[in-house]
């Protein structure tokens, strides 16, 4: 009888756990399917190649470079990446749940779609580098006034959206981590040319202001380009659901999650390029 009841009490416990990891995954497939993630991280991976493989700090030779794109496939596996993100900003919202919920339902507005149908549209546009570079065209016009009233307008309210979620120090803040993660990764494998964890630290820390100039530019020429088919009422309604205190604290458990995983992408990078180079010195 004893062992019945403890096969009983398995049993249940077996059935709670799986209705709890259940619902785990039904959070993460609805955050996933309301924020078109998938859809998202194609791009970014994209975007993770492109950056890397542009990088000329190490030139590495042709066959170094097959390599390297190689691992970079590896690395920046759309699908992966996607799994580890939501798993990130699942446990980031566990203690939010009402964030969670109020995210979800302004996502799946019509205006929360379009808004997200047109970032996504513009950071797939921005791959190319001519519409990148009428796109921070079109933001030094804006920034001389050389646009009518309007352009204008439209590029303080861009600056609105920016602002209400410090979106720019959220940016230089990972693009910092993300750069010493990369120099880590070199590290790991001795690739560094004599320079130590606190060098490096100091050699991103002297970064900052080139980070800095480099997301204001590209934030605000990427928001300038993407809501320009929005009304001034449809871009006001998105900032004020940005700035209200779910928007906000959903903004920052998507910037942790967003961390999380591009810190972790960027110091394998910086492992799988500092094997090339050691390879090629041996």
């Amino acid at each position: 009888m004893a062992t019945t009841a403890r096969h009983a009490g398995i049993i249940v416990l077996f059935v709670a756990t799986a209705l709890i990891s259940l619902g785990r995954a039904s959070h993460a497939e609805d955050l996933s399917d309301a924020f078109l993630l998938p859809e998202l991280f194609e791009v970014m991976a994209i975007e993770g190649r492109t950056a890397i493989g542009q990088d000329n700090a190490a030139p590495l030779s042709d066959r170094e470079m097959d390599i390297l794109r190689t691992e970079l496939d590896e690395i920046y596996h759309p699908a992966r990446m996607l799994a580890d993100f939501v798993d990130a900003l699942d446990k980031a919202l566990e203690p939010h749940p009402q964030t969670r919920v109020d995210a979800i339902r302004f996502a799946t507005t019509d205006l929360g779609q379009r808004v997200l149908r047109l970032e996504i549209s513009a950071r797939e546009a921005l791959l190319q580098d001519e519409v990148d570079e009428l796109a921070r065209l079109a933001l030094l016009e804006a920034r001389m006034g050389q646009q009518d009233a309007k352009g204008a307008d439209r590029l303080g309210m861009v600056q609105d959206r920016i602002d209400v979620n410090d979106l720019i120090e959220f940016n230089v803040t990972l693009g910092m981590n993300t750069s010493f993660a990369y120099y880590r990764g070199m590290l790991s494998e001795s690739a560094t040319v004599g320079l130590n964890a606190e060098d490096l630290l100091s050699l991103v820390q002297a970064q900052e202001p080139d980070i800095r100039r480099d997301v204001a530019d590209w934030i605000e020429s990427y928001f300038l380009m993407a809501y320009q088919p929005l009304s001034d009422a449809e871009l006001q309604d998105y900032i004020d659901y940005s700035a209200s205190p779910h928007g906000v604290a959903f903004n920052r458990a998507m910037f942790q999650a967003f961390d999380d995983v591009f810190v972790d992408l960027s110091q394998r990078v910086g492992r799988a390029l500092g094997k090339i180079l050691n390879s090629d010195s041996l």
